[in-house]
């Protein structure tokens, strides 16, 4: 019986470890410009970022030389940026997103995951004309980090 209930708590915490954090949008422009960043906007490394966003590249099968990388533009005061607007009006919140425009934009201090899963959006883009929003490719599972969202991006 003891068994079951220390089962039954260890569960809760783990499905409560897993519950979806709140998303608050950031809204100040730290950075934007050329994919490899700046000492003003925080990531791991502006390199990292840059050899996630070419592995992408590599991984899809489209040469080093093709295509030009995409921009980035980086936020802070949040957790989120907006992508678009949901259908009841308000802002669609995610950890990142890809606009035709060339540009990723992702808040401050992100997992970098996401930017390999941007990075996708922006190669199909680049190489097919359609960033598919809807995730069908199968390159967002096998190229960008394992991150493979279901919604749409833009």
């Amino acid at each position: 019986m003891i068994f079951y209930k220390i089962l039954l708590i260890f569960s809760i915490g783990l499905i409560a470890s897993c519950a979806a954090m709140d998303l608050t949008p950031a809204t100040e422009v730290a950075y934007e410009g050329e994919l490899i960043g700046n000492e003003d906007f925080t990531y791991p490394s502006a390199g990292k970022v840059l050899e996630m966003c070419l592995t992408a590249k590599t991984c899809m099968g489209l040469s080093q030389t093709d295509y030009p990388l995409p921009k980035i533009r980086g936020l802070r005061g949040g957790n989120a940026v907006e992508c678009g607007v949901n259908e009841d009006g308000t802002p669609k919140l995610k950890e990142g997103c890809y606009s035709a425009d060339g540009f990723i934009t992702v808040p401050e201090g992100g997992d970098l995951d996401v930017i390999s899963h941007e990075c996708v959006h922006h190669w199909l883009m680049q190489s097919t004309g359609d960033p598919d929003p809807l995730h069908s490719s199968k390159f967002f599972l096998t190229c960008a980090g394992g991150l493979s969202l279901t919604e749409d991006a833009e």
